[in-house]
């Protein structure tokens, strides 16, 4: 019977040590949300494809996403939950089942040896006979489960500590997620007043127009409009001077005041013109119609500005020209200034995709010809050049520009011809420009650099013909960084000119007939030296000496310059 009981006994503790040995851990968090968060992805690619629905799509898919988050973490924590509560209830039960086994076999000790009736026990006495031997070995047998069961119990103990401890670690990270959920619904409740506020702005779009000035509102009306704009832009210059080698105090002038008038037609057809008011008189600088049409072509008709090198178009107007005066090369060499009337071709695109831009223009005008009976005087002063068939001649011009610009790296390089021919070989000469240029731009410096040659098939009138050649090289310096606001208005410009001529007796030039004498074809070459100061983009006031050095002769012409300039 007690070999029975005692089976059962150590049975019952190979159970309890099995069952608190099965102490599996908490399931992996399903990855099910982030597929949901794919597959809604994958069906938000089909969603529209404006700016609108997708900032919408973005708000939305972001809101699913943590709510999707949220859900997995709570279904989580409550598996947790109830797989810690599950392990406390099986552990419960084992202690109590150990703590039943203690006292099931402490009485058992207790009625396995009971004390004698009215005999005091004596210490340290041992039973006798062979009963007492079984009863002592049963008893040792006895002691060892117990301290076994003492061991079990400790451990079941420490288990449960040790959940105890997961139990508040899941208590704490249940405080965590409520948090979260709170800051989540915070952030939902921004987010989707962030796309309330989205959709009444794109909703106040469709149904406004943006805040723009009246004229240039009305070119997006859907009914068009059959208002004109018209613009015009207005250029003031004066200056004074005073040369090295004349008396007195030097002398002011007005230089110009020039409007220039834009009229903008349609999308497509812009008129542009330029009066000039000087003190003597009143000219027209030029008068053209521009047809767009295309991005990279433009057509212009009427009196336009020849394509002919760089400084013509873009560096002459007075407010944009970094010195008081003009390169010597565009004197007598490269006429300045230069309006022909004609038909013009021009435009401007991208190379294959790459970062090189290709210029371009081709022109057809009159001929060019001179005042008076064509002598050797007349042929001389370029300045006399007109732009008449009547003259001379009855002539034709052609020319035309290509260069090349990096705008990211401020290169930009070309070059340009005119040819102006007689119809007749007998009836008049043969007139060519040829002028490269190259331009660069980098930070604070800006250099340009102009090479001019013209060419005079004059042989039959003079016995010889014409051959002009000049340059001109400008570098000039602007702090725009500097963080004195005076300082960084100020610009330093030096630049070098020169003309030489061939075909030309200098020595017969009438110096009185040209003013300033700088305007005389000799043989020279020029140093000027400036500083200027902008009183904002495009009003600028220059002070410049300027050294004209003649290789044959000593005019002392060196001259102080004084200029302001403005276009408004």
């Amino acid at each position: 019977m007690r070999t029975w009981q005692i089976g059962v006994f150590v049975g019952c503790i190979m159970l309890a040590e099995r069952a608190y040995g099965a102490d599996d851990g908490p399931p992996p968090i399903q990855a099910g949300g982030e597929q949901a968060h794919g597959a809604g992805a994958k069906a938000d690619n089909s969603g529209p494809q404006t700016e609108e629905a997708k900032l919408l799509a973005t708000v939305r898919d972001a809101l699913e996403r943590n709510a999707r988050e949220l859900k997995a973490l709570k279904e989580q924590y409550a598996r947790d939950m109830d797989v810690q509560r599950k392990k406390a209830e099986v552990q419960q039960k084992q202690i109590e089942t150990l703590q039943q086994m203690t006292r099931t076999l402490e009485d058992r000790l207790k009625a396995a040896n009971p004390a004698p009736a009215g005999a005091a026990p004596v210490a340290g006495a041992q039973p006798a006979g062979p009963d007492a031997d079984r009863q002592r070995k049963l008893s040792d047998v006895q002691q060892k489960q117990l301290r076994l069961l003492e061991d079990q119990v400790g451990l079941v103990s420490q288990a449960i500590e040790q959940q105890s401890q997961k139990v508040d670690d899941l208590a704490s990270q249940g405080a965590t997620l409520d948090s979260r959920t709170k800051q989540g619904a915070g952030r939902d409740r921004q987010l989707g007043e962030a796309v309330d506020t989205l959709r009444d702005q794109v909703n106040n779009l469709q149904r406004n127009y943006p805040l723009l000035p009246a004229p240039l509102k009305e070119w997006f009306t859907p009914s068009g409009n059959n208002v004109t704009p018209i613009s015009i832009w207005n250029t003031v210059s004066t200056r004074y001077e005073i040369f090295q080698g004349q008396r007195g105090a030097g002398q002011f002038q007005f230089q110009e005041y020039t409007p220039f008038f834009l009229v903008q037609l349609n999308k497509r057809m812009l008129i542009s013109a330029e009066t000039t008011f000087t003190q003597s008189g009143v000219g027209l600088g030029q008068a053209q119609l521009d047809m767009f049409i295309n991005d990279w072509l433009t057509m212009d008709v009427g009196y336009f500005l020849a394509p002919i090198g760089f400084w013509n178009e873009r560096l002459d107007p007075r407010w944009i020209n970094k010195l008081p005066d003009i390169p010597l090369v565009m004197r007598q060499v490269i006429p300045d200034g230069l309006t022909v009337t004609g038909l013009q071709f021009r435009g401007a695109r991208y190379l294959f995709g790459s970062p090189f831009k290709m210029e371009y223009s081709v022109f057809a005008s009159n001929g060019l010809g001179v005042p008076g009976a064509g002598k050797a005087a007349d042929w001389a002063d370029q300045g006399g050049l007109i732009n008449s068939t009547a003259n001379v001649n009855q002539s034709m011009a052609y020319g035309g520009r290509l260069a090349i610009w990096l705008p990211s790296r401020g290169i930009n390089f070309g070059a340009s011809e005119m040819v102006s021919a007689p119809y007749g070989l007998g009836s008049g000469p043969i007139y060519n420009i040829w002028q490269p240029y190259f331009n660069y731009h980098y930070g604070n410096w800006d250099f340009r650099f102009e090479y001019g040659e013209a060419y005079e098939n004059v042989q039959a009138f003079l016995g010889n013909n014409i051959r002009r050649q000049g340059m001109y090289a400008q570098l000039a310096y602007r702090n725009y960084a500097s963080l004195r606001q005076h300082l960084q208005r100020l610009e330093y410009v030096f630049r070098f000119s020169d003309a030489f001529f061939h075909g030309i007796d200098q020595s017969k030039i009438d110096l009185a007939s040209y003013t300033p004498l700088v305007n005389a074809p000799i043989d020279s070459n020029q140093y000027t030296i400036g500083i200027n100061y902008y009183v904002y983009a495009t009003s600028i006031i220059k002070f410049a000496y300027e050294i004209n050095s003649p290789l044959h002769r000593a005019l002392n012409d060196n001259v102080f310059m004084v200029q302001f300039a403005t276009n408004f």
